[in-house]
């Protein structure tokens, strides 16, 4: 079978790994889908041979061991098995596991497409942890990007009055239109208030992962208000003026899931409010990219805006010509 593996910086390559052997406990999943996901993004560009990424998988059962219940041979499966392939990385044709809390079977009126559980689990964790005490909270979310407005849609649903914030036309669209934000921004925009003595929001949440965007969002958590970071930050430190944090007595507080049993509520809680449409985040503007094309699907990431909001790997085949899902006519004009 093959696995991704990186050659080095920004390339990657197949690797020929044999087919995985189950045992009685286990269960054969083949992968169908992988999320491409920004929190990779500098390490793809800076990996080293054998690097290997992939952390949203999406699959169908193929064989079920005699001990396993409450799987079976069909089953469309998402969750969090990619951490015991070779390298770290998820991005393989099959892989074998014990299941449990780890792979949760999906349901079957939702499609594939739009229920990669990791990603949305990430949202509902981060959504979470926002102080919103009472329906009306006035909410900011600076960067509306493809976890921004789940973020925002999540927020609307706990009775938030949401404001978004990104550089990008296509991206304030995006805010209203999937997010169903009720105010949207630019940054030269919002600067403005600020520069004429607009105090800032209770609560402001975090995405863009760039240091312009940190910045822009603790100065735009009001006295005594939290600033939830849901973005993950990688490549370059990035630095936050602790003075403003301490005066204005903010709640810095990091919102990205490290608790195992809320990811695991939140992935339960995604599929099952999909599912029975109480949570409409869905049919997002989708470019899918066979297994050849991950170096690309990686640097589309940098240019997708106003194309796409997430990438996703098909690995059931090696290579097509990539191809546009839940295309947004709206972005043309």
């Amino acid at each position: 079978m093959k696995h991704i593996v990186a050659a080095g910086p920004r390339h990657n390559i197949f690797e020929e790994l044999p087919m995985p052997v189950m045992n009685d406990d286990q269960i054969l999943i083949h992968t169908k889908y992988m999320g491409v996901c920004m929190s990779e993004h500098y390490g793809w560009a800076t990996a080293k041979a054998g690097d290997a990424f992939g952390h949203e998988p999406l699959g169908i059962i193929e064989c079920v061991g005699k001990n396993v219940r409450g799987y079976k041979v069909g089953d469309h499966v998402s969750g969090w098995w990619g951490s015991s392939l070779p390298g770290g990385g998820g991005m393989s044709e099959y892989v074998v596991t014990a299941p449990g809390e780890n792979v949760i079977v999906l349901p079957d009126n939702v499609p594939d497409e739009d229920i990669l559980l990791e990603p949305l689990s990430c949202m509902m964790s981060a959504v979470s942890k926002a102080r919103i005490s009472m329906p009306g909270t006035e909410v900011c979310v600076v960067g509306a990007g493809y976890m921004g407005c789940g973020a925002i849609s999540l927020l609307k649903l706990r009775g938030a009055i949401v404001t978004a914030v990104d550089m990008r036309p296509q991206s304030r669209h995006n805010a209203k239109k999937y997010g169903g934000a009720d105010y949207v921004y630019s940054v030269e925009e919002m600067e403005e208030k600020l520069a004429n003595g607009f105090e800032g929001f209770e609560v402001v949440m975090e995405w863009g992962e760039t240091n312009e965007s940190l910045d822009l969002a603790a100065r735009l958590t009001k006295q005594c208000g939290q600033l939830c970071i849901g973005a993950y930050h990688t490549g370059e430190k990035r630095l936050i003026d602790m003075q403003l944090l301490n005066v204005r007595a903010i709640d810095c507080l990091s919102t990205h899931p490290r608790e195992t049993e809320l990811s695991l509520k939140g992935a339960r809680n995604a599929a099952r409010m999909l599912s029975e449409g109480r949570w409409n985040y869905m049919h997002i503007p989708t470019m899918v990219y066979p297994m050849s094309r991950f170096d690309q699907a990686q640097a589309d990431l940098e240019t997708k805006f106003g194309h796409h909001m997430k990438a996703i790997i098909d690995m059931r085949h090696e290579d097509f010509e990539p191809y546009l899902i839940y295309e947004d006519k709206d972005w043309e004009e």
